[in-house]
């Protein structure tokens, strides 16, 4: 009976150590696919932006963020590209949110992770030494990159309209040169 108690604690320390060394194994593996799709999600927001009025994604990201638009303006001119703006704003949005006693307004979170990305940290490293997660960093700027394309999208097709309408003289041509079709009969059933 002594054997099979002390078998059975050999077995549950070694279950025990096995997930106490796991689990940081997990959390770590996590971190890195969220820096590696925050990282993606930035070069894609590059790439969108490019093709875009400057005064446009500043008002863009100004109110996706509710900030003023010199608050973009100014992490712009830190030669930060739309991907890496769009993702320091996020992540001071959070870090207001979960810790607004040391962090209460924006530009206190935006000064603060400013200097760690001078520190040349990562995004991940970041997060990590601010208690953040970076998960739902990664969530809300994917949510910028697709509102801003809904946007330019928007803009395209309106520009296509217009551009439409003045090839036409502002109406559609009259079809009359096509032949009605004759109604069909009906069916017996």
């Amino acid at each position: 009976m002594k054997q099979t108690t002390a078998k059975t604690v050999f077995v549950l320390s070694g279950l025990i150590l096995v997930l106490a060394l796991g689990t940081p194994l997990w959390a770590q593996a996590d971190d890195k696919k969220d820096e590696t799709n925050l990282e993606s999600v930035r070069k894609d927001i590059d790439k969108d932006a490019a093709a875009a009025k400057v005064e446009t994604r500043v008002q863009e990201l100004a109110v996706q963020f509710k900030v003023d638009p010199s608050v973009v303006q100014d992490l712009r001119t830190k030669k930060q590209g739309w991907g890496e703006t769009t993702i320091e704003l996020s992540m001071a949005q959070h870090l207001m949110q979960s810790d607004p006693k040391d962090y209460p307004t924006m530009a206190d979170a935006l000064n603060k992770i400013s200097a760690m990305r001078a520190d040349k940290m990562g995004w991940g490293k970041i997060a990590k030494d601010l208690g953040l997660k970076l998960g739902p960093v990664v969530s809300e700027t994917m949510h910028v990159r697709n509102e801003m394309r809904k946007e330019s999208r928007m803009e395209r097709s309106e520009k296509v309209e217009k551009h439409e309408k003045s090839e036409m003289g502002g109406e559609r041509p009259d079809r009359a040169g096509r032949p009605d079709r004759p109604e069909h009969p009906e069916r017996p059933r």
